[in-house]
């Protein structure tokens, strides 16, 4: 399950900061609630990695 946060957290994450600069290099609009969703999954995921981490 530790593995499984870590991934997401770092994942989602990148993926939401990479995301808009590939769309502004292919000249297509940015889905931005999109991004917004992910950089949200991968905070909480931290979060829960952070605040259960010794549990898990």
């Amino acid at each position: 399950m530790k593995k499984m946060l870590n991934w997401g957290a770092v994942g989602l994450i990148t993926t939401a900061l990479l995301d808009p600069l590939v769309y502004w290099m292919l000249e297509k609009p940015v889905p931005w609630f999109r991004d917004i969703l992910m950089l949200a999954g991968g905070i909480g995921c931290f979060y829960f990695l952070i605040k259960y981490g010794k549990e898990l």
